[in-house]
């Protein structure tokens, strides 16, 4: 059952004990953990969104990274162009292509990144082509920075789903208190009309009020 579910029911619970003299610390035991399990539902959709921000920031990084990698293969394009004699394409992208870069999975491209960073800085104090060095240093670090940065998400969502579930747990446990409670305060029968079922087979209530206000009264 979900946390929503759990909650609306507890709360008609406390709504039908309000309306109950006598009730009282059947609402005064279950208010504290309704409101936890609420905190808790919050702070999980919180972290979903904050992993969605995250997941969002590695595709960003990994677009910036894409694009310093395909302009150090437009320039080494251009520079083996301009100096036929000693090519240097080759030994930047060995694999002949920089998509064998750029279309890797994020992490693994930037491991790739990192070893063609390496490739770049062996050329070579004076090389035309270091002016690549910089710019592709920092995507390699924004991209690293922003994996890391949605892993720290992901395990904060899954501590926030561990602790709603606690917070479950202790609500039903607490409704099944209230049930029992309840019982000795007003008997089976009176006390079960203070705990709504999940499903009764009777017409929703909104539909029900709603016909019996709509439907005029004829009279013989």
């Amino acid at each position: 059952m979900s946390s929503e579910t759990q909650i609306t029911y507890s709360e008609r619970h406390v709504r039908l004990c309000q309306q109950t003299n006598g009730a009282e610390s059947l609402v005064t035991n279950i208010q504290p953990k309704i409101e936890k399990l609420e905190n808790q539902v919050n702070i999980r959709t919180q972290k979903v969104k904050l992993r969605y921000t995250a997941y969002d920031g590695i595709v960003l990084h990994d677009g910036i990274l894409d694009d310093s990698i395909k302009n150090l293969a437009d320039s080494t394009k251009q520079f083996d162009r301009s100096n036929p004699g000693r090519p240097v394409f080759a030994t930047l992208f060995p694999d002949g292509k920089p998509s064998s870069i750029t279309d890797a999975s994020y992490a693994k491209e930037v491991d790739k990144a990192d070893q063609l960073l390496l490739r770049l800085k062996s050329l070579g104090e004076g090389h035309s082509l270091l002016s690549h060095v910089e710019p592709l240093t920092n995507a390699i670090a924004g991209s690293r920075t922003a994996i890391a940065s949605h892993q720290t998400a992901v395990s904060d969502e899954k501590v926030a789903i561990a602790n709603e579930e606690m917070a479950q747990a202790e609500l039903r446990q607490q409704y099944e208190f209230n049930s029992l409670d309840a019982i000795k305060l007003f008997g089976k029968n009176y006390a079960n009309r203070l705990f709504p079922k999940l499903s009764n087979g009777k017409k929703k209530v909104g539909e029900q009020v709603e016909e019996e206000t709509e439907t005029p009264i004829v009279e013989e």
